[in-house]
């Protein structure tokens, strides 16, 4: 403020009247705290966004009418994501005004203004610490609600509503019966082909004629008993001669 008392000048410089130090004092920590707040509530939407939302949950939607039914009857819990965005901006709140008012204190003066700072230090770091503390035990309080009545739920939805009746055996059907021996003809022998008698007649047949040629030498043979045979062939009836082996007509061996 401009007075006359600072370092015994006019111009500016610190009041030395307690009344307008302290007005100087309020209007600064009112201005650094307006401007706190909004830096807090920024902070903790981006801060939100990054570290703490899960873009698989369920969020409301005006325009999703069935994300209202869970959100009315409290089948989805939000208790826990509104107390992590309350602590951050609180925590960021803490911050910015303990920078606040060791700005403020220059007011007041330099030597103010250092010892303001160290103890805001410390007193910033103090709440801190309690607010972490007592955001803790919140959630931890909600983390147990929350597995309790999920144990609940889940062991309501797997117990059986009634005794299931126990379910009867599939009928076997029953073994096919073996099929009827197939009574089979009996299989006829084939016929022998039929030897016709022509087959020997049209035989090609050799007739020797012993009245041209010469009368070989006979063999010395040791002698054997004369045998009358037939003069006649028992198979065809033609005249053989006395001595022939075979007849000349049909081929037929004579005994």
């Amino acid at each position: 403020m401009f007075g006359t008392n600072s370092y015994g000048y006019g111009g500016y410089g610190y009041d030395a009247n307690p009344l307008g130090q302290l007005v100087n004092f309020g209007s600064a920590f009112g201005v650094l705290m307006f401007i706190a707040l909004v830096a807090a509530i920024v902070l903790t939407v981006m801060g939100y966004k990054r570290f703490v939302s899960d873009k698989n949950e369920l969020h409301l939607s005006y325009k999703d009418k069935k994300s209202w039914g869970p959100f009315l009857r409290f089948d989805i819990l939000l208790i826990d994501k509104i107390l992590k965005a309350l602590y951050m901006f609180n925590a960021l709140l803490v911050l910015f005004g303990c920078a606040a008012g060791a700005l403020s204190s220059i007011s007041f003066g330099f030597g103010a203004f250092l010892g303001a700072l160290v103890g805001m230090i410390i007193l910033c770091i103090v709440l801190e610490l309690l607010l972490r503390v007592g955001y803790e035990f919140v959630m931890l309080n909600v983390m147990i609600a929350r597995n309790t009545s999920d144990i609940r739920r889940k062991l309501f939805s797997d117990a059986p509503t009634a005794p299931a009746a126990p379910a009867s055996p599939a009928p076997v059907a029953p073994a096919p019966a073996p099929a009827a021996p197939v009574a089979q003809a009996p299989v006829a022998p084939e016929p022998e082909p039929a030897v016709e008698p022509d087959a020997f007649e049209s035989a090609p047949t050799t007739v020797l004629d012993r009245g041209d040629q010469a009368p070989a030498e006979p063999a010395p043979v040791a002698p054997t008993e004369v045998v009358h045979k037939a003069s006649f062939c028992p198979n065809c009836g033609a005249p053989v001669e006395p001595g022939d082996r075979f007849c000349g007509e049909c081929g037929h061996k004579l005994d």
